[in-house]
């Protein structure tokens, strides 16, 4: 009764170590259990059978006592990291295809700008033996630009050939400079009138040449002739004068007895006289004085033989507009004359 009651006991003490080895065989389950709880269960899944009969023999110990600990907060899942937008390698393992590098741009090169043509002084008329105004003006239409601003040098007129040369250096140069002073030197030119063709000229192309750069800075102008000339040849009237060439005043219009003899001065702008016509008709008149280049000309008047008036063109070495008339007038009497100190200057011929 004794031995059976022992091999119970022993069967009893068995039991559970055969559970622990079936258990051990299974693997425990860790899905949602912290790091150390797992852990923990690890030694008593290696305790031996033998320490098992042991403890069963034993009287049983007080339960162990455990410390609540907090359930762990579940992690929220973490969110796949995005690829960052990185070109591709020229990895041989990468599937596409190696990227080049970008090639540097090459900045754009405006092309050369053609110069602009651009309308320097016309032609006077002029000569070398011109009076002083025209040497200048024949100076400055053959850009000695230097050797006019020095022989201006202290003249009374200087201002207007200044600002000519001026003018002429900035378009040798190009330069920005020199453009500035060719625009302060037509700033401080005078009014120029009119019949004084070769100085308004002058003053008028500067004029145009500076506003003509100020529209486009920085290019290059190409100069070439003005068209026409300066001093367009023409014939603009008919002035009765004296033995002593003063103008006479008082006279309506040119005009004279029959018998002839009236001296007159032939206004305008001519170089030489080639040819006189009465008429439309060459004539060999009575020249009184001038007739050499750039020189008034003054006529005495022929009989009227039966005309009541005349009309009077010339040629020169350039067609010369313009015609005058005489009258014929028995009744016209001649006015005083003028001082010489009062007297007009006739137009520059």
């Amino acid at each position: 009764m004794t031995f059976l009651l022992r091999n119970q006991l022993v069967l009893l003490a068995l039991v559970p170590a055969v559970v622990l080895s079936l258990s051990a065989c299974i693997p425990p389950e860790t899905d949602g259990l912290p790091a150390d709880q797992t852990s923990a269960a690890s030694p008593a899944a290696s305790t031996s059978p033998t320490a098992t009969a042991e403890q069963a023999d034993s009287p049983p110990a007080d339960p162990p006592q455990t410390t609540s600990t907090p359930a762990a907060t579940p992690q929220a899942p973490t969110a796949p990291a995005q690829p960052t937008a990185v070109e591709p390698t020229d990895s041989p393992t990468s599937g596409s295809q190696p990227v080049r590098s970008p090639e540097p741009r090459e900045t754009a090169v405006a092309p050369p700008q053609d110069p602009i043509i651009v309308s320097w002084v016309p032609s006077g008329p002029i000569a070398a033996d011109d009076p002083v105004s025209g040497q200048r003006y024949l100076m400055l239409q053959q850009f000695q630009c230097d050797a006019l601003a020095q022989s201006v040098e202290g003249a009374a007129d200087a201002a207007v050939w200044q600002a000519g040369a001026a003018v002429c250096q900035a378009l040798q140069t190009g330069d920005d400079d020199h453009w500035q002073e060719a625009s302060v030197a037509v700033a401080r030119t005078p009014r120029i009138p009119q019949k004084q063709c070769l100085e308004f000229r002058v003053a008028a192309t500067s004029a145009l040449l500076v506003s003509q750069y100020r529209s486009n800075p920085g290019r290059i102008f190409t100069a070439e002739p003005g068209p026409g000339e300066a001093c367009p040849r023409q014939l603009l009237g008919l002035t009765v004068v004296d033995e002593d060439l003063r103008a006479v005043v008082g006279m309506p219009r040119a005009s004279g007895p029959a018998s002839g003899g009236t001296i007159v001065r032939l206004d305008g702008y001519y170089v030489r006289v080639g040819d006189i016509l009465m008429d439309g008709v060459s004539t060999v008149p009575d020249i009184v004085a001038g007739g050499g280049d750039y020189q008034t000309l003054y006529l005495r008047m022929p009989p009227a033989d039966g005309r009541k008036s005349i009309r009077i063109s010339i040629t020169d070495t350039a067609e010369v507009a313009g015609t005058v008339t005489f009258f014929y007038d028995d009744s016209a009497v001649l006015g005083s004359t003028p001082s010489p100190a009062n007297e007009p200057s006739p137009p520059r011929p």
